[in-house]
């Protein structure tokens, strides 16, 4: 009998230290948030610096000043290495056993479109995940991180088909969710210009030689490519170009390879290229909300290099930071969503104000940028997708 009363009394001690009528993951002293991301495999250093070094650096900033109406902020993470069933277990995890409020900042459309199902069962919020589909788009529980594909696709395609005046187009590009969503949207806005693909190429997830791919889409002439890929396939995609000579086609990166890091794996064979940025200069820039993330990052992290993943994982600490303020004491997951639902025109000073739609959205432009002597050099003003 006492062997079975003593586990008993433990959980009857647990349930009395939490308040009444609690929300998961919310106590009187914190709030515990978690996220399954990438910590090794291709998206590795897009997964630390988005949550070591952005999300918990903002979250830090907030402890250091006392929380939250008093609650700290706690973050668990694991590694799902950019595989969908490992970030199915993970999410799993997070929410049955470590009994998370939330999840923040999943990473890759693979991943994310993987949990998304069971998060909308379990009635958790997916905040801000950094990835392009827009399956997430108008989903009560999911608000989406980055500019979804179609968005994207609208401001590359009407700047360079329209504004450029392109008009031969290829793609090379991962063969999932995140591949895939870019090339209907690619199809869908070159339609609009009464322009088509010349020719497109797929390469599997975790494939790097791209050299017949390459081959093919040389031979198709077209003016622009577009590199849907990871950092390793695309670095391998740049150095193959210039291996062949290929000079004619003006290579545009998406997605996950609008960053200065990732880029010069490819070394030499990245100069020139071109994309869609999301984000400002985190070494450059001016803008004040920018220059307080390098002071965080200066103060507690003094060793790691600003870059734009750890920004946008500040960003989305920010965010999260903001809705449950506006939430108030009382917070709920449902509380919650209605509060990030009232922000209209949010200054961060990082982003264009910001007001969040009913599709959950929370970034709708960008900025074209070149590799210029290994740093991206700014080409215009914010585009619209709208």
């Amino acid at each position: 009998m006492r062997a079975r009363l003593v586990p008993f009394l433990v959980l009857l001690a647990a349930f009395a230290a939490a308040p009444a009528g609690a929300q998961q993951g919310v106590t009187d002293a914190e709030i515990l948030l978690g996220g399954s991301n990438s910590f090794s495999g291709p998206l590795a250093f897009t997964g630390e610096q988005m949550t070591k070094y952005g999300i918990d650096l903002y979250f830090k900033v907030v402890n250091d000043g006392g929380g939250i109406h008093g609650r700290r902020i706690r973050t668990v993470y694991y590694d799902d290495g950019y595989k969908p069933q490992e970030a199915v277990a993970n999410t799993k995890k997070l929410v049955e056993q470590d009994r998370v409020f939330a999840i923040i900042a999943p990473q890759g459309s693979p991943p994310v479109v993987a949990t998304l199902g069971y998060l909308e069962e379990q009635k958790v919020p997916m905040l801000f995940p950094y990835q392009s589909s827009p399956v997430t788009r108008g989903k009560k529980y999911v608000f989406q991180g980055m500019t979804v594909s179609d968005r994207s696709s609208v401001m590359m395609i009407d700047y360079l088909a329209g504004q450029r005046k392109y008009k031969r187009f290829a793609a090379i590009y991962q063969d999932d969710e995140y591949g895939k969503s870019f090339l209907t949207a690619f199809e869908k806005d070159l339609g609009r210009h009464g322009l088509k693909l010349v020719a497109s190429e797929s390469v599997k997830r975790g494939v790097t030689d791209v050299s017949a791919q390459i081959a093919k889409l040389q031979a198709a002439k077209p003016d622009v490519t577009f590199l849907v890929l990871v950092p390793g396939p695309a670095a391998q995609a740049l150095k193959e170009r210039q291996k062949i000579g290929w000079t004619t086609t003006l290579m545009v990166s998406t997605g996950p390879l609008t960053d200065e890091r990732y880029l010069a794996l490819a070394g030499e064979a990245a100069e020139g290229v071109e994309g869609l940025s999301l984000w400002p200069d985190p070494l450059t820039s001016e803008l004040p909300g920018v220059k307080l993330y390098r002071q965080h990052m200066q103060k507690y992290f003094p060793k790691n290099e600003p870059n734009r993943y750890s920004i946008a994982g500040y960003f989305a600490g920010m965010l999260f930071a903001e809705g449950a303020k506006r939430a108030g004491r009382a917070l709920t997951r449902d509380s919650l969503i209605a509060a990030l639902e009232g922000i209209k025109g949010f200054e961060s000073g990082i982003l264009a104000p910001l007001t969040i739609g009913p599709d959950h959205e929370t970034q709708k432009q960008g900025f074209w940028v070149r590799v210029e002597k290994g740093r991206f050099k700014t080409l215009t003003d914010w585009l619209k997708s709208e």
